[in-house]
C-alpha cells in the first residue's frame, strides 16, 4: 500500500518535469520554406533527382537539390521584417511574410510568398 501511495505521489511530479521540457519546435520557418519549395516543384511537374535540402545561410533560407536532367534546383527565402514580419518570443518569423524564389537551372519558376503556396496547396487537399 505504501508503494502504491509513493508511486501515485510521484506521478504528478513526472508529468510536471515533462511539461517543463516541452518547447516549441525549432525550425518552423525552414520547414515552411522546404514544404513550399516542394509544393512549387510538384505544381510545376519538375522531375526531381535529389530532393532539396534546406539550411539557413546568414539571413537567407537556401534549399538545394537537382532535377533529373541535371539542372540545379534552388530556392531562396528571406523573412521580410521591414514589411511587418513579426518575431515570436522564440525569435521565429511568421511564415506569412517569407518571400520565396524557386529556380530550376536558369529558369525562375516561382517568386512570391511562402504562405501563398502553403494556403493554395492546403485548399487542394480539402
Amino acid at each position: 500500500m505504501k508503494r502504491l501511495l509513493a508511486v501515485v505521489a510521484l506521478i504528478p511530479l513526472a508529468g510536471c518535469s515533462q511539461i517543463a521540457q516541452l518547447q516549441p519546435v525549432a525550425g518552423a520557418e525552414v520547414t515552411a520554406v522546404r514544404i513550399a519549395t516542394n509544393d512549387v516543384l510538384t505544381d510545376n511537374r519538375v522531375p526531381i533527382a535529389v530532393a532539396p535540402v534546406c539550411e539557413l545561410e546568414a539571413d537567407l533560407y537556401v534549399c538545394k537539390g537537382s532535377a533529373r536532367n541535371g539542372d540545379e534546383i534552388r530556392s531562396e527565402a528571406k523573412s521580410l521584417e521591414e514589411f511587418g514580419a513579426t518575431k515570436t518570443e522564440y525569435g521565429a518569423y511568421s511564415p506569412a511574410v517569407i518571400s520565396l524564389k524557386v529556380t530550376v537551372g536558369a529558369k525562375e519558376i516561382f517568386n512570391g510568398q511562402v504562405e501563398t503556396v502553403l494556403a493554395e496547396n492546403a485548399q487542394e487537399a480539402k
